[in-house]
């Protein structure tokens, strides 16, 4: 299966592929994420949080190591973390309780 870091680095691969096959779209694409983070009145680790919590809805497990891993990067806690996936439960019910799971479980493992 792999640790959370292995697969992170998977994801990271998957993605450098992309954007060696579409470098215009991936550029777009980046220049957005880079934009919707930037600090500002929230602060981008809980910017990056806000999205952890989005990819714990809709079940997207890449998009949920990425996310953790970029608001641990901009100093995220894991109390934080664990009152946003609070929501994320409320928002999307048993779904969203498996998704937090694995965004705690990758946040304390990266």
């Amino acid at each position: 299966m792999g640790t959370q870091k292995e697969k992170l680095a998977e994801t990271n691969k998957r993605l450098i592929g992309l954007f060696k096959a579409d470098q215009k779209t991936m550029m777009a694409f980046k220049s957005l994420s880079d934009t919707a983070v930037r600090e500002g009145n929230i602060s981008t680790a809980m910017k990056e949080m806000i999205a952890v919590a989005i990819a714990a809805a809709r079940g997207c497990e890449d998009c949920i190591l990425y996310h953790v891993n970029e608001a641990k990067s901009h100093g995220a806690d894991r109390d934080t973390l664990v009152e946003v996936l609070a929501v994320t439960v409320e928002m999307s019910g048993g779904p969203g309780t498996v998704y937090a799971a694995k965004a705690l479980d990758a946040f304390d493992q990266l």
